[in-house]
């Protein structure tokens, strides 16, 4: 908890973005359930139950219980039942929080409250309630109330000036994922957030740049988060995207960091079902594609999807210092597809498969916090499994499972000593990327009736196919330990100081196994008259690699080639360290933040020294400037080193005229690494907050630019004798981008009171310009690229590098978030209006002369602004005591906007209309 002195309590709550309830609610009563506790523990629950800011000093009530508080209160008499005993009070102040003091200082007048002013004698004062929600800050009622359909973290986030969504998230064309949301902060690639979960990361370290390609063998498809966790068992969300401390690291982007719910019932819990199909939704979809859309056989077009969720939760404190809270939610999305393209009536193959999405999230937190101890401690599991199938389109046998996901246990121990707060935390990961399969072989035949499970209608170059891609294991272990320093205050000549300090030690092993052989026969051809009957030597038949049933072409067909992925495995293990240490100093009306982070990584080699200042100026009583400037280092992925192994678990054999294969051929490698050095982004930022009485809440504006260099890239190079066909892909540090981000934010200072409704809102406008010389570190980086030739943009002749990013790059956007409250009526209201500007969509277009030399042509299409308006009517009656029923409707797109996403030669793509979902439940 956060220390700051009395005269800058204001510029605090400014900064946060801090919406607080008017005084006027004092006299709304509520029914309140909060176990005994320490009291300092029980004034932060009630008040963050009753949606109010409470500004105490911690160490005043250290060692001081509290028995609860049981039933109907409103808050002057519940502040009371909590403070009975003891010398304290709390009162209103100005700003709109709660300030405790001691009854000794004569208490202000109630009325009129908006003229009551905090003590000047409290000197140092602690925040302690949870802020109520922000643009970059959401608490437990932002998340329960905000529309995000899949609940995953990253879908709530979209308030958030900062944060741009992959174009295809919302896409018409696959409405049935169950996926997180990819983001980008700050331009960053999705692969270059951090993401928190209770302060372990849950970024996925091993591949999260590959994604479904049905024609891989090797790899398997990833997403940026290794664990998909359900935003409903999280009491905060955090984006830090700019000024970000010297104790974070591992981003080029920025920093999400959430926290998963303590027990806060004696005893309670909750249960509840969710669902959402494509009939509650509206799938616009371009009229030249509609017949083909219906028809689908690829997970790519999805016309038809069922999702379900199920959650239950129960929490228990049997005692005032322990609690456990264990919850557990399943997600499943059934999507309907054709196996063949075209309809086959001469098979009895399988005319529709139901490819399914399925993620689980068990999770089991307890804490302990000894009564008179300076010790508190939590033991946190995660345990979050995901399997999706697929299948290979116009292919039998070939159904496979993508699993991913899996375990993080954490433990920490914070404690609390007179002159430092020691946190110290010790986790373990073990995530997967994997596959299985349903067969070992991978054959495209020529379709013939004896291979006639395939489309016949496509004359001589009619196939069947059938067969997968075998199974492959990849698993990443990780052991951390952190360590935390937060010294107290300390006051040297003007100035006051407080430092922190601390150090981060990793260890991660990565494996890659191929779990049996797979047989990849390819280049099939014409049976030759002396092999006509397919009979080996040894008087068998070739039943795998020969057919001599006539093809469409006359003759019976065989392969000529096979390419082995043998079983075999390999891991790779890396070990990191970091240490940080940051002086927040304050003097008069200024601030100086220094901080400095040293990281080292056995994968980079060498080590980087990242400095972090933030400078800040209380100008004017309303107005508070800053200006940082920092560094942020990203992280290496494992899959540029397990990418240079995999290649040798294959063998090659060859046959011409013969039946007989040939010896087999170790493969060499296809990719390999340089010494590479970890990506980093350079940030300067200026910022600037102003609040007044005429506002009503705080207004802040951010200008920032990012820089980033020595980013992942993959190379295509020749002449390499020691790699597969003299050609290597080969990562090196070739990518680069540029950023620079305007936002302006506004929050209501307090609820807007409109007869019994209470109201607050949110505002945020965001200008961006991304500029990027790659997409992924899985994409071909060009010769172009590398030499950041002359291309035509738009009509102007311009390097490669200044060729603007096309995907997570909206020129501007404009959000608007309102959450209404009806306490009689058990009733919220909740709506988030998001407008982005045209987007621009890049194609290449041939090529021009310029200057008597061939360059490339690109041009620009230019997608109309999109709009839509996310409404959740969320109503919680109670039934009986402390039973409530929970409904929640959610209404994506309410006014059915039609926004286009893409445009192409043959049809445009757009966004999903009207989306409804649902969800029951039951608390108590």
């Amino acid at each position: 908890m956060k220390l700051v002195p009395k005269t800058a309590l204001l510029a605090a709550l400014l900064s946060a973005g801090v919406i607080a309830p008017s005084h006027a609610a004092d006299a709304a009563a509520k029914t309140y359930t909060i176990a005994a506790a320490p009291l300092a523990e029980a004034l932060n629950r009630f008040a963050a139950d009753a949606g109010v800011i409470l500004v105490f000093d911690a160490n005043l009530l250290r060692g001081l219980q509290s028995k609860g508080l049981q039933g109907k209160y409103d808050l002057p008499s519940g502040f009371q039942a909590l403070l009975a005993g003891t010398r304290y009070e709390v009162v209103p102040a100005r700003s709109g929080a709660y300030i405790l003091r001691e009854r000794s200082v004569p208490p202000p007048a109630r009325e009129p409250a908006s003229e009551t002013k905090p003590d000047a004698n409290m000197g140092e004062i602690t925040v302690t309630a949870s802020t109520l929600p922000t643009v970059d800050r959401l608490d437990r009622e932002m998340i329960v109330h905000m529309a995000a359909i899949n609940g995953d973290i990253t879908s709530q986030l979209k308030l958030n000036p900062n944060v741009q969504y992959d174009e295809s998230q919302l896409s018409s064309l696959t409405g049935g994922e169950i996926a997180p949301a990819e983001i980008s902060i700050h331009g960053a690639k999705p692969y270059q957030n951090e993401m928190l979960l209770d302060g372990v990361s849950i970024a996925n370290d091993l591949d999260p740049g590959a994604k479904i390609m049905a024609g891989t063998a090797d790899l398997i498809p990833g997403t940026a988060q290794s664990l998909a966790i359900d935003s409903s068992i999280l009491c905060d969300i955090e984006v830090k995207d700019s000024n970000i401390s010297a104790e974070y690291g591992r981003f080029t982007g920025g920093v999400v960091s959430s926290k998963i719910c303590s027990a806060r019932k004696k005893l309670g819990g909750s249960v509840a079902v969710g669902y959402t199909s494509s009939a509650w939704s509206k799938l616009f979809i371009d009229p030249n594609r509609e017949r083909d859309f219906e028809q689908s056989s690829s997970e790519n077009e999805q016309p038809r999807f069922k999702k379900w969720t199920y959650k239950t939760t129960v929490e228990a404190r049997p005692t005032s210092e322990w609690g456990v809270l264990i919850s557990a939610v399943r997600k499943t999305s059934d999507i309907p597809l054709r196996r063949f393209s075209t309809s086959n009536e001469g098979t009895t193959e399988s005319k529709e498969v139901t490819q399914k999405r399925k993620q689980d999230t068990l999770i089991v937190k307890t804490d302990y916090a000894p009564a008179g101890s300076p010790h508190k401690g939590e033991l946190t599991l995660v345990y979050a499994p995901s399997a999706n199938t697929y299948f290979l389109e116009d292919f039998r046998d070939s159904d496979y499972t993508i699993e991913g996901g899996g375990l993080n246990l954490s433990g920490k121990l914070e404690s609390r000593y007179a002159p430092v707060l020691l946190t110290n935390q010790l986790s373990y990961s073990q995530n997967k990327q994997s596959r299985r399969g349903d067969a070992d072989y991978y054959r495209r035949w020529r379709w013939s009736t004896d291979k006639n499970w395939g489309d016949p209608t496509g004359a001589t170059n009619a196939t069947s196919g059938e067969g997968a891609w075998g199974d492959i294991d990849q698993e990443l272990k990780s052991l951390e330990y952190k360590l935390r320093a937060t010294f107290q205050p300390q006051t040297l000549g003007p100035t006051r100081h407080r430092v922190a300090a601390g150090v981060d030690l990793r260890r991660q092993q990565a494996e890659y196994a191929r779990l049996k052989d797979q047989y990849n026969y390819y280049t099939v051809a014409d049976l030759p008259n002396a092999i006509r009957t397919c009979r080996l030597t040894d008087g068998t038949l070739d039943t795998e690699a020969c057919s001599a049933t006539p093809s469409l072409k006359g003759v019976g067909q065989y392969f000529r080639n096979l390419m082995i992925y043998h079983a075999g495995s390999f891991d790779l293990s890396s070990h990191s360290g970091a240490a940080f240490i940051e002086d927040d100093a304050s003097w008069g009306d200024f601030s100086l933040r220094v901080g400095v982070r040293a990281d080292h990584d056995s994968m980079a080699g060498g080590s980087n020294v990242a400095p972090r200042v933030k400078l800040g100026w209380q100008a004017a009583d309303p107005l508070f400037l800053d200006v940082g400037v920092n560094r942020y280092y990203g992280r290496n992925l494992f899959a540029y080193a397990l990418q240079e192994k995999i290649n040798t678990l294959k063998t090659t054999q060859g046959r011409n005229g013969t039946l007989a294969w040939s010896e087999p051929v170790v493969a060499k490698p296809l990719n390999r690494l340089e010494d590479l050095r970890s990506p980093y982004d350079d940030e300067l930022t200026l910022g600037a907050s102003y609040d007044s009485e005429l506002l009503a809440g705080p207004l802040a504006l951010r200008v920032t630019r990012r820089n980033g260099h020595d980013q992942i890239v993959k190379l295509l190079k020749t002449r390499q004798t020691e790699c597969n066909s003299n050609q290597c892909y080969v990562y090196t540090n070739n990518g680069s981008s540029k950023t620079k981000d305007i936002t302006l934010s506004w929050s209501n200072a307090r609820a807007f009171k409109t007869g019994g409704v209470a109201t607050r809102m949110w505002v945020a406008i965001n200008k961006s310009d991304v500029e990027s010389n790659y997409a992924t570190y899985d994409d071909v980086y060009s010769t172009a690229m590398l030499t950041d030739e002359l291309i035509r943009y738009d009509g102007k002749i311009i390097r490669y590098s200044e060729k603007p990013a096309d995907n997570y790059n909206r020129p501007w956007t404009l959000r608007v978030g309102a959450m209404s409250t009806a306490v009689a009526q058990q009733l919220t209201v909740s709506n988030i209006l998001r407008v982005r500007g045209g987007y621009q969509q890049i194609v290449q277009n041939g090529t021009i002369v310029h200057e008597g030399a061939n360059i490339r042509n690109f041009e620009q299409t230019n997608m109309p602004r999109s709009a839509a308006i996310d409404t959740v009517l969320h109503w919680t009656p109670r039934v009986h005591r402390d039973q409530k029923l929970d409904v929640k409707l959610t209404i994506e797109n309410l006014t059915n906007k039609k926004n286009k996403m893409t445009v192409s030669d043959n049809y445009v793509s757009y966004e999903r209309g009207r989306t409804i979902a649902l969800e029951i439940g039951y608390a108590f």
